[in-house]
This record gives C-alpha cells, sequence and structure tokens, in this order.
C-alpha cells in the first residue's frame, strides 16, 4: 500500500510537470504576444541609429515613451539606414515584420496587397486634433484608395544642392548657374581648377537616383509624365525620360562627379565637401544637420543652397524638387486589441506638436505643424533650408511611389550609366520591361 501511494503521488508529479512544460510552449496568437511580468511587448523596427540630433531625438523619445508606458515592454531593432532598406524589402517577403516600423512608399506598395500593413483612418478619425496637425499633403504617399497605412515622420525636398561661395568665388564664378549651360560651365571651370565638381556617394545605388536624377528626370518629362506613368499610358522608354538618363550620363563622362561615385557612402562624399576638395554636393534636406553638426566652421559660412535649373526644351518646373514625407511610421497588420492601442501610442508619441517643435530645433523638417519654436536653436543653413524650400513645389519621389523592383532596376541601373557600361536607350527598355511585368 506504501508502495502504491508512493508511486500514485510519482506519477502526479510528472503529470504537472509535464502539463506546466506544455503550457509554458504554447505560443501566443501572431500579434498578441506579451513581454516579461505580463508586460505588452512591441517590436520597433528603425534605422535611427546616428548620433545626429534628429536621431537622438527620436531614441530619446522613445526612451521617455517607455517612462511614461511601464506596462509596454519596447524593444527596438534598429539598423543603419542603407541595411535598413534592403531588411526590410526581404522581410515584405517573408512577412516577418516588426510590430511597429518606419516605411516608405515603395515598402507599403509590397505590404499592403499582403495585409503586413495595418490602417490609420479610424485612429485619426477618433483624434481630429491629431488628424488636423499634419501638413497638407503629408499623408499622399501613404495613401491606397482611400485608406492610410503610414503616418509621416518628416516633409522635406530630398533634393538640395548644397555649394561652397568661397570655391565658386574663387575660380570666377560669381553666383549660382540659372542655366543649363551655365551649369555645365561652372562645371567645367572647377574642374580645370582642379575641385571635384559634385561629390555624391551611391555605394546603396539609392542616393544619386533619388536625390539627383529624380529631380533632374522632372526637369525633362514635367509631373504630369510620371502620373501617366503610374497609369500606365506612358514609358520609360519615352523620349524626355531617355533624355534624361543621357544628360545624367553626359554629365559623368564630363568629370562632374567625384570617380569613386559608386563605390563610397554619404558620409565619405560629404568628407570630399568638408575638406574642400568637392565645391558641391547633391542630397535631400537631412544634409542641412549633417554640415551644421559635422562641418568644419568655415565650410558652413560659405555654404549655400540651390536646385538645378531649367533644361533646354524641359517640360518640368523649374522650381520644382523631388520631395514629399518620404518615410512614416506604420503598425503590422497582424496587431489586434491592446497591442495595437500601443503601437498607436507609440506612433502618437512620435507625431504629436512636442516632438515637431523638438525636431525643428535640431534642425529637422517635421510633417506635423508647429505653432512655435525657438529659431535661436536652429542653425544658419536651417533657417536657409526654410526659405529655400518655401517656394518650391514637391515632385515624386521615385524610390517612395514606385515599387521596390522597378526602384531597383532604376537606380541600380543608373550604376551602370555613371560608369558607362549601359546606354541610355537600352537602360529605358529594362526599366520598362521591368515595368511591363507589373500589369
Amino acid at each position: 500500500m506504501k508502495f502504491r501511494k508512493k508511486k500514485f503521488t510519482t506519477i502526479l508529479v510528472i503529470l504537472l510537470i509535464v502539463v506546466i512544460s506544455l503550457s509554458g510552449c504554447g505560443k501566443a496568437l501572431p500579434g498578441n504576444e506579451t513581454g516579461p511580468a505580463g508586460k505588452i511587448k512591441l517590436t520597433f523596427g528603425h534605422f535611427k541609429v546616428s548620433e545626429s540630433k534628429g536621431d537622438q531625438l527620436f531614441r530619446q523619445t522613445l526612451e521617455a515613451f517607455r517612462k511614461e508606458h511601464p506596462e509596454i515592454d519596447l524593444v527596438e531593432e534598429a539598423i543603419a539606414h542603407d541595411p535598413y532598406r534592403i531588411k526590410m524589402t526581404t522581410l515584405g517577403a517573408s512577412g516577418e515584420l516588426p510590430d511597429l516600423f518606419i516605411a516608405n512608399g515603395s515598402m507599403l506598395i509590397d505590404y499592403i496587397p499582403k495585409g503586413y500593413a495595418g490602417t490609420f483612418n479610424e485612429a485619426l478619425d477618433k483624434d481630429p486634433q491629431w488628424k488636423n496637425s499634419f501638413l497638407p499633403n503629408s499623408f499622399d504617399e501613404f495613401n491606397t484608395n482611400g485608406n492610410i497605412y503610414g503616418v509621416p515622420i518628416q516633409m522635406f525636398s530630398v533634393h538640395v544642392i548644397y555649394y561652397n561661395k568661397d570655391i565658386f568665388d574663387k575660380v570666377g564664378i560669381t553666383s549660382f548657374p540659372q542655366t543649363w549651360d551655365e551649369f555645365l560651365a561652372a562645371i567645367k571651370k572647377l574642374k580645370n581648377n582642379n575641385y571635384i565638381p559634385i561629390t555624391m556617394g551611391n555605394k546603396s545605388n539609392v542616393p544619386v537616383g533619388s536625390t539627383l536624377f529624380g529631380t533632374l528626370a522632372d526637369r525633362f518629362t514635367g509631373v504630369d509624365w510620371f502620373k501617366a506613368q503610374k497609369a500606365g499610358t506612358a514609358k520609360f522608354t519615352d523620349p524626355d525620360f531617355v533624355k534624361a538618363l543621357a544628360t545624367l550620363q553626359d554629365l559623368a563622362k564630363m568629370g562632374a562627379f567625384n570617380p569613386d561615385i559608386n563605390s563610397i557612402d554619404g558620409d565619405q562624399a560629404n568628407t570630399l565637401y568638408f575638406n574642400k576638395q568637392a565645391a558641391m554636393t547633391i542630397n535631400g534636406a537631412w544634409t542641412t544637420a549633417a554640415i551644421t553638426e559635422n562641418a568644419p566652421d568655415d565650410i558652413k559660412k560659405a555654404t549655400l543652397l540651390a536646385t538645378l535649373p531649367p533644361v533646354p526644351g524641359g517640360k518640368g518646373d523649374p522650381k520644382a524638387v523631388a520631395g514629399g514625407s518620404g518615410w512614416s511610421l506604420g503598425y503590422n497588420g497582424k496587431l489586434t486589441g491592446e497591442k495595437r492601442d500601443a503601437a498607436l501610442a507609440v506612433i502618437k508619441k512620435l507625431s504629436d506638436e512636442a516632438y515637431g517643435k523638438q525636431l525643428i530645433e535640431s534642425n529637422g523638417q517635421p510633417a506635423i505643424k508647429v505653432s512655435s519654436y525657438d529659431q535661436n536653436k536652429v542653425s544658419s543653413l536651417g533657417q536657409q533650408y526654410f526659405k529655400f524650400v518655401s517656394d518650391k513645389k514637391y515632385t515624386p519621389i521615385y524610390d517612395i511611389q514606385l515599387s521596390p523592383a522597378l526602384v531597383e532596376a532604376i537606380y541600380k541601373g543608373i550604376q551602370d550609366l555613371l560608369i558607362g557600361t549601359v546606354t541610355p536607350e537600352d537602360l529605358a527598355k529594362k526599366i520598362q520591361t521591368v515595368r511591363d511585368s507589373q500589369k
């Protein structure tokens, strides 16, 4: 009897262990996992990892959110900008997206049909103050069939020419060129005086396509062509687009860029500008902060802003630049209930007026209407940027409004174009072939 009781007790213990083990191995439904001690766990993929003031503000805001919401376990999955783009494209194929993420319009084009991105319409409608706090048209790039899939984190030009006025004066260029012929003449004069006319870092294949070619192409085609191309009634083999490709290749052939343009990144390109080896650099509005924070004082003082002059016979507006919101905050379409609510709380924290005010004072360009801010905290170059962009119209950013496959075809092709391994005509045909495959 004693033996039987002991055996029965042993069996009960084993069964209890098995039950506990099985319950511990059970996986919660997707989008509803909890973190340590019952906390709501949220993973957040982003690329705000640099030491720029804007990136630091982003991370500090997340840390403030954690203190305000101890019930939420916010886990950052952060890597640098260029590898982040690659990673998010890859995750778009597998569907293993984080709970929260930063996404551009091109990524959303891929995610939306698969149900990977959640919508914001209901949340925005429930909070009119939040909805009305954004700048006009800032949601345009994240709106599909009336559904909003991203909350803009910025609103800016991706095309700005930063030029060193002291170098221009030294070689006899008294003002920034106002015609295309003057622009070409300035490039020749700078090159003849042993300066790199334009420094760019195109190692990731995005910078030249996004910050230079998008605006250059619009100078030839005009924005109506881009809209027609998206609608399928215009082609990349159309003469105006081919002219834009040919003009970019002509600039490369005449030595307008640093010879290693395809093998260095943006920071390395900036160094050439900071060291006075280059007279110009072309990049987005974010370079305003990079120059303010990292350039020598004499470079900061000498830097002025400009844009590409009109091209002969071009159909585009000469005051237009590629620009818009570019990147947005999004959440995983699988999220439901309190986890979805928690994700929206994070996004609101990163898109309210208080955050926008701090972003402006960090020389950033928020998508939020900011009623007042300390202008003394904005650099002279930042103030110059706001004046520069005040009369500009925004044209589409290629890598925001086109599919990932099409963007890759254009931007990788531009790398080849710059080194002369493909002709403008052949590249246009390759791009159009990719476009045709998506119909």
